[in-house]
């Protein structure tokens, strides 16, 4: 497990490889990632993240095998299974649990994102390779991706919302919170 926040969405693009499709998707929730890009500027002066449009980017990778990602303001990016999209956001999954200045406006462009892709549910979780690998690279559905999960972790939290404001108290967990939304 990882440390980044990532939603996991059963997107409704037909051909994500049409990259002038999807950049038109993806192009109305610019408002919504660019309030996470202004929050890191606030908190990280020294940030030079200046990325301010959608673009595609064609990546080779022998271990990974080649793909499309798509990349966004503030350090989102989304790469895509055959049915469910990964969206990466720029947080740490500990910060998205236990700040509120954090979680809000992250969530908010998690959520636009998903719903511009036609998501119907989102999963917001950490960096978990064994989910992450069955959902973009095996083409199974956000129903398995839940399995999964709830076999390793347990049920999700019922609703996003801040697990607890004390850093160690979330250290101390066994497992990771996790969160599934209805879009």
């Amino acid at each position: 497990m990882g440390i980044r926040a990532k939603a996991l969405t059963d997107h409704r693009v037909p051909d994500f490889r049409n990259q002038a499709a999807v950049l038109a998707l993806l192009t109305p929730t610019l408002p919504a990632t660019r309030v996470v890009a202004d929050y890191w500027r606030a908190v990280q002066p020294h940030d030079t993240d200046t990325v301010d449009a959608w673009s595609a980017y064609f990546i080779q990778s022998p271990t990974e095998g080649d793909y499309l990602r798509y990349d966004g303001p503030a350090k989102f990016s989304v790469s895509f299974g055959e049915r469910v999209a990964r969206v990466s956001g720029p947080c740490r999954w500990s910060g998205f649990c236990t700040m509120a200045a954090i979680q809000s406006p992250h969530a908010v462009a998690f959520r636009a994102i998903s719903r511009a892709l036609g998501g119907q549910r989102m999963v917001l979780i950490p960096d978990y390779d064994p989910v992450e690998e069955i959902a973009l690279y095996e083409g199974r559905c956000l129903d398995d991706c839940i399995a999964l999960l709830e076999q390793g972790w347990g049920v999700p939290q019922p609703t996003t919302t801040i697990v607890t404001d004390d850093d160690e108290v979330y250290y101390q967990r066994q497992y990771p919170a996790w969160f599934v939304e209805k879009l």
